[in-house]
């Protein structure tokens, strides 16, 4: 990570761990509505890092941004900050304005989306352009982390070209960032419980068997990061990098929350826990804007189509991280 990173990322986290506490998710998670932290996401200027910097934006890209949507879920923010500076540069870009406190999820696709209950809008496809509609409160999700459902026959506050914007490309790139900071979390949870716990005289992180899980879960994160910063990188999210990275942390959630949920036992799936408040979410977007299956689907049906030659060279020509 370069020096701008640093000066980018560290300020960053150091807010989301005041204002993303596990009692202030579990407080958002209460009731629906936008959350009291969302003020300082808006003062704090970083929702305009896409914008360009002749609009009032710091001009980054997808691939300086990753740290920050990757943080996101790592502290469980149960606000939409990823979706809403993604929002707010395709906007600009095609020269429209969102409302400037405007907490906004990307709906690409009717059903539960995910922070809908802490939304004010939602970016939806319309015919050839993109449109963004009020939303009137959220409907209570089956993993109880702030989902709902949109009217999309609401009246739109403003629409504007689609342009070269896949949304569900878009929203599925950002889920796995999160997804991917979401198990960095766990596996710091479940390492951390490991060290502390006592059987038989010793912590559990010195059994043979536990040492082989702690290992796999390592695996599994460390890919699903590589898998995720792919997903965006370039100037905009490509379907087939997003296709990767949407495979691989959806793969991954399954051994990850299952890895983390046995070696804490019964007390890793109680309410009074703090796991749950991730491995909830994990799965949660896991299924949110394809599952793996889909996007692997996706991506073979990309190799077949594409031009002869080896697999090497189309995951060179195609699937590699770009700047």
């Amino acid at each position: 990570m370069n020096t701008m990173n640093n000066e980018l990322v560290e300020p960053f986290r150091r807010m989301l761990e005041d204002i993303s506490t596990p009692a202030a998710i579990r407080a958002a998670e209460a009731k629906s509505g936008v959350p009291p932290m969302w003020q300082d996401l808006v003062e704090s200027g970083f929702l305009d890092a896409l914008l360009p910097e002749d609009k009032g934006g710091a001009g980054l890209t997808l691939s300086d941004v990753f740290p920050l949507v990757a943080a996101t879920g790592e502290y469980g923010l149960p606000a939409p900050f990823a979706e809403t500076m993604l929002a707010r540069a395709i906007i600009a870009e095609r020269g429209g304005e969102a409302p400037a406190d405007a907490a906004i999820i990307l709906a690409p696709a009717q059903g539960t989306v995910p922070l809908a209950g802490a939304a004010t809008h939602a970016l939806v496809k319309r015919g050839q352009e993109l449109a963004l509609l009020p939303i009137n409160g959220g409907k209570e999700d089956p993993f109880h982390a702030g989902g709902g459902e949109i009217d999309t026959k609401a009246k739109p506050v403003l629409t504007v070209a689609m342009g070269n914007t896949e949304l569900l490309s878009a929203a599925a790139g950002l889920v796995a960032a999160k997804m991917a900071g979401a198990m960095v979390r766990i596996m710091e949870m479940t390492t951390r419980y490991a060290e502390e716990r006592q059987q038989f005289g010793r912590s559990l992180s010195k059994f043979q068997v536990i040492q082989h899980h702690l290992a796999v879960l390592a695996e599994q994160v460390a890919s699903s990061n590589v898998a995720a910063r792919i997903g965006m990188s370039g100037t905009t999210f490509d379907p087939l990098r997003v296709a990767v990275a949407k495979t691989r942390t959806s793969e991954a959630s399954h051994q990850v929350c299952a890895i983390a949920h046995a070696v804490h036992g019964a007390i890793g799936a109680t309410e009074e826990y703090d796991l749950q408040l991730f491995t909830r979410r994990l799965k949660q977007w896991q299924l949110t804007f394809g599952s793996e299956s889909y996007w692997a689907t996706r991506l073979g049906e990309a190799r077949l189509a594409a031009p002869a030659g080896t697999s090497a060279d189309f995951v060179r020509l195609n699937l590699q991280e770009k700047e």
